[in-house]
């Protein structure tokens, strides 16, 4: 049981380490395209933590997940309240724009107000950043936002997604997708 304990540490530690240092590891469009790794629609359950930054306080939820190639995201939360936000090319382009760009591997048009960060946290596992560009629109808005995931037979699964604003910090993690 201590032998099982302290590799649970361990892994933590690493995965927490290489999620620390992605932002030393800043690549670019040309190389993010050969280390990113192929998106197929998808169906999963999410789990979301959001923290407001400003009082401490943090709102939980839970429910399904749709990718859907070239055209971006659906969340229909299930709990604590019923509500479906649809991050697709119809509405809100601006975030659907980005989910598509990393999809379709266009870093050319991310590279254009982000730098681009990449690491492998272990095998088959990596993590990709987006960072604002120091002179960039979004710097005052957002910090960051990291994307982990696993690559089985050149197809990549998204695990967690990390958005971290002035106000707020979004963690969102998938499960069970097909």
């Amino acid at each position: 049981m201590k032998q099982l304990i302290i590799l649970i540490t361990l892994l933590l530690t690493s995965i927490s380490a290489n999620a620390a240092d992605i932002f030393e590891n800043r690549i670019s469009a040309r190389e993010a395209v050969s280390v990113s790794p192929n998106f197929e629609n998808a169906v999963c359950k999410f789990s979301q933590e959001r923290l407001m930054k400003t009082n401490n306080i943090t709102l939980n939820s839970n429910g399904n997940f749709k990718f859907i190639k070239d055209q971006g995201v659906i969340f229909e939360t299930t709990h604590p309240i019923q509500s479906t936000a649809s991050y697709t090319s119809t509405n809100s382009k601006n975030a659907a724009s980005v989910i598509n760009a990393v999809s379709d591997k266009n870093f050319a048009s991310l590279e254009k107000n982000f730098d681009i960060y990449y690491t492998e946290a272990s095998t088959n596992n990596w993590i990709l950043a987006l960072k604002p560009k120091a002179n960039g629109q979004l710097k005052n808005e957002l910090n960051f936002v990291q994307i982990f995931g696993t690559t089985k037979d050149e197809t990549g699964t998204i695990t967690t997604l990390i958005f971290d604003t002035k106000t707020t910090k979004t963690t969102i993690n998938f499960k069970d997708c097909k």
